[in-house]
């Protein structure tokens, strides 16, 4: 009978050491942008075909008040935008290309990925609930650093969305990780490829 409830015992606890295990696997899964984005338009494409009465929209606009790099390394860039109260769209919709931000290398800071989830939580978490938006643009298409998982499934930020990295998010990192420090970033010396990019009037 002892020897019975002993292998139940090991039974029992090499089945919960794999579900644990098949737990971690699954939180730490690499994310492939391109896959998510046309997983959501397939789902909105098909609550138009059944004629649903609820609607699903694609994501719309390309920045918020906060912005996660993550770069080809994997390394952690952050910037921020001024914040304005959004009225409805704001025509968003029609948002197909990002906008010119006249970015530089100084707007933008490193984030050493051990202090990835205190550096979030003090410039995002203590703003209000409506402000606690991140926007998460990475420069692969598949991310496999998932640290910042970590910060939003435990810290329960109010919204987030991620997408690839702009021309100008791409540019400006370039610079700012230039070993040759006496090259400055000049904007209007930039190839800018106009499909790409909506351009103010002096740089178009």
């Amino acid at each position: 009978m002892a020897r019975i409830f002993i292998g139940f015992m090991i039974c029992f606890l090499l089945l919960n050491c794999a579900k644990k295990k098949e737990k971690i696997v699954i939180k730490n899964k690499p994310y492939i942008i391109s896959y998510e984005d046309k997983k959501l338009q397939n789902y909105i494409d098909s609550l138009k075909e059944s004629k649903s009465n609820f609607v699903a929209f694609p994501r719309k606009g390309f920045y918020g008040e906060h912005q996660l790099i993550i770069d080809k390394k994997g390394d952690f860039y952050f910037y921020q935008k001024e914040y304005f109260m959004a009225l409805c769209s704001y025509g968003s919709e029609n948002d197909t290309l990002p906008h010119f931000l006249g970015l530089k290398p100084k707007d933008i800071v490193r984030i050493p990925q051990k202090n990835l989830t205190d550096f979030l939580s003090e410039n995002i978490l203590k703003k209000e609930k409506n402000r606690q938006i991140l926007i998460i643009a990475s420069q692969k298409d598949t991310i496999t650093n998932t640290s910042f998982f970590e910060f939003l499934n435990t810290k329960n930020i109010g919204t987030y969305f991620i997408r690839r990295t702009t021309q100008e998010e791409d540019t400006v990192i370039k610079y700012k990780n230039n070993d040759s420090k006496h090259i400055y970033y000049y904007p209007d010396s930039i190839k800018w490829d106009k499909t790409r990019i909506k351009l103010p009037k002096k740089l178009s």
